[in-house]
């Protein structure tokens, strides 16, 4: 579960994703969404960090908006995401 996140990062993580695909040339999140076959809905979650972005997902992104893991983990936060925790399963 994705902690809670002040108004002015959820901004800022999704200023900085609009940004990376303007640059890259797409007009809008449903163009960017069409032309990599993700979901609008789960970019838009991701972003406003309001969900993980899974891990398979992130190689992905990377590759497109041209970034590296780092600058996108940093972006949205997730390098202070605290661990899940582990399940006793004895």
């Amino acid at each position: 579960m994705v902690q809670k996140q002040s108004a002015e990062h959820i901004e800022s993580a999704w200023n900085w994703f609009v940004t990376k695909y303007e640059a890259r040339g797409y007009k809008s999140l449903n163009q960017f969404a069409n032309a990599t076959g993700m979901q609008k809905s789960s970019l838009s979650r991701y972003f406003h960090l309001e969900r993980e972005i899974p891990s398979g997902t992130i190689g992905r992104l990377c590759q497109e908006l041209k970034v590296s893991p780092e600058e996108l983990l940093k972006a949205v936060g997730a390098l202070g995401w605290p661990a899940k925790p582990k399940r006793n399963r004895g």
